[in-house]
């Protein structure tokens, strides 16, 4: 086992490990009561087995962890942990309240996959598919929804239910991302990816409005749809996934960095182009731009990037890892850097999230396709929330890539 792991080790730039912080066999909640959670479970409205974690978030003491309605059975959609919780296994409290995650509750949340937060303005988005049962009977149990929570005060502060413009008869929200100014919270933007309809959904916070954009680069590639993920092969046909954010640029837009799930191709737009409402300047084929080529098997959901380097860190899938790539230099199978892999704790990530507070990376990693596919064996570890250090990571990327030539920036 140990020269497995050593030639694994020499394959990457250099093997980093990530830090287990907590891991599961099957997901438990702190419900209200003992009354309630005795009636769920004998009711089928919560069965352990079918409760995933997916999407993590970290922000100030809190841990958001998301947990889709892709079975019956799934108790709470949105929750999370204290970040300093001591315990290896700890239960996942609702939230913002149980009520609010209940199924049967009025205009409750029904099944987000990932959560995003504009720091600076202390506010949680995110797209609620409404759907129930994802996987069985597929009940549409509220149309699509953006929600938006308050973390200061713990309150819904609005909800968006998507236009029908906005959808097609394919459209799947999974991922996004949240443009915000620190000196003006109204002037945020909510930029979700539609991997089954393959467009991009623009949100305005300060106009109430949305509007849908499309582009050839929001499809998937079909030489890369092919996947091997633990013992199991199939084929996806997701396009539009991961959105990363620069920070602004000298003419007060952003870089938006962007991948279909099946591509190994890295695109960009300015979000100039995404704020135009008319959709005028997204009509223009040239305002999007192709990064580059990452090479064989970096298929991956999201990315994130740390705004203090320009690195751009990525799930991968079919390599049980994470890469990165400074953004600062040409993106090649050379400079996309495999920075971790593990066979056990990062067996398909799912979701990243930066700690700024830290300065750490968590990964969440839940070996999705065996819960598709087959079923977890409940006496074993199957979810993992691991953490490393950004200025470890940054050093292995930056090394990696100084005698590369730098990138010129895209001219709008």
């Amino acid at each position: 086992m140990r020269v497995i792991l050593l030639i694994a080790c020499l394959a990457v730039a250099s093997c980093h490990e990530f830090k287990t912080i907590h891991s599961w066999n099957y997901v438990e909640f702190n419900f209200p009561n003992a009354t309630i959670q005795n009636t769920l479970t004998a009711n089928g409205e919560y069965v352990p087995e079918n409760n995933m974690p997916l999407g993590v978030q970290v922000w100030e003491d809190k841990i958001f962890i998301t947990v889709p309605r892709w079975k019956n059975g799934v108790a709470s959609n949105l929750n999370y942990i204290a970040k300093d919780d001591p315990s290896r296994t700890p239960k996942l409290n609702p939230y913002p309240n149980f009520d609010t995650n209940y199924i049967n509750t009025p205009d409750g949340i029904v099944s987000i996959f990932r959560v995003r937060i504009d720091d600076a303005c202390g506010r949680l988005w995110g797209v609620d598919t409404g759907v129930n049962d994802i996987l069985g009977n597929s009940t549409i149990v509220r149309p699509v929804r953006i929600i938006v929570i308050d973390l200061k005060t713990d309150k819904i502060i609005r909800i968006y239910p998507l236009k029908s413009t906005d959808q097609t008869s394919n459209s799947f929200f999974a991922e996004s991302v949240v443009d915000s100014e620190p000196d003006n919270c109204d002037n945020s933007h909510l930029y979700i990816s539609d991997l089954g309809g393959y467009g991009m959904v623009v949100y305005s916070w300060a106009k109430n409005d949305s509007w849908r954009i499309t582009h050839n680069f929001f499809y998937f590639d079909p030489l890369s749809g092919n996947y091997n993920v633990s013992g199991y092969n199939f084929q996806w046909t997701d396009g539009l996934f991961g959105l990363a954010l620069s920070l602004p640029r000298d003419d007060g837009y952003k870089t938006l960095y962007f991948h279909p799930m099946s591509s190994v191709t890295e695109f960009s737009v300015s979000t100039e182009v995404l704020q135009d409402s008319t959709l005028t300047k997204s009509s223009n084929y040239y305002a999007f731009h192709v990064e580059g080529d990452k090479g064989p098997f970096t298929q991956g959901p999201t990315s994130v990037i740390d705004i203090m380097t320009g690195i751009n860190y990525f799930a991968q899938v079919l390599r049980n890892g994470i890469a990165c790539w400074d953004t600062n230099h040409e993106l090649n199978p050379s400079t996309f850097v495999l920075v971790a892999e593990d066979n056990t704790t990062l067996v398909f990530p799912n979701d990243l999230s930066i700690d700024r507070s830290t300065n750490m990376l968590y990964v969440l990693s839940d070996n999705l396709p065996q819960f598709l596919f087959s079923q977890y064996d409940m006496k074993k570890r199957n979810f993992f929330l691991t953490a490393t250090s950004l200025e470890s990571l940054s050093k292995i990327c930056k090394r990696r890539n100084m005698n590369m030539q730098r990138r010129l920036p895209h001219i709008l």
